[in-house]
């Protein structure tokens, strides 16, 4: 996992390529938001990013996929895709994650203190100091058995906000 994530690790803050495109509006009341998408993979989720005005870019390898996300508030993240099969055709889990620099002018102490009144705040998304002590937020989904597709568009989009959240309450 780790690997995968130092292969997709980038400063999850607006992207100022995208800060000009308008995102797609995302309709709640689609029906196609009740349809059960029966794993995770490149073509489910990169569907469901289309949908809320996000975008992907393919990453990782065919045994352990992962997308270079932008969402729709032009912050970015990343998917790695987990317990896969058939060359990540059939994955059963998905770890949304963001990862920041560590701003120079908040201390080591501060910083902890920070991500800990976020997660006292917040239980959608754990924050947490990756090894090397960069600040971070993650989200873990699985799919044993299916997963609603309007219900991952939702998880993206409080995702998006709570990256935002976190951005103004932690690292400020």
């Amino acid at each position: 996992m780790r690997a995968a994530l130092a292969l997709l690790i980038f400063v999850a803050a607006p992207s100022a390529a995208g800060a000009q495109a308008a995102p797609a509006r995302w309709n709640p009341a689609a029906p196609e938001n009740r349809q059960v998408l029966p794993t995770f993979n490149y073509a489910t989720v990169e569907s469901v990013l289309a949908s809320i005005g996000a975008r992907g870019e393919r990453r990782g390898t065919p045994d352990r996929p992962a997308l270079a996300v932008t969402l729709p508030n032009n912050r970015r993240a990343a998917i790695l895709f987990g317990s896969c099969e058939r060359q990540g055709a059939a994955c059963k889990a998905i770890s949304i994650q963001a990862v920041w620099t560590r701003p120079a002018n908040v201390s080591a102490e501060r910083m902890s203190e920070n991500i800990g009144a976020f997660n006292r705040r917040y239980a959608f998304a754990r924050a947490f100091l990756t090894a090397d002590g960069r600040p971070a937020l993650t989200r873990y989904l699985t799919a044993d058995f299916g997963f609603v597709r309007g219900n991952l568009a939702v998880n993206l989009l409080v995702f998006a906000n709570q990256s935002e959240r976190f951005a103004a309450e932690v690292l400020r």
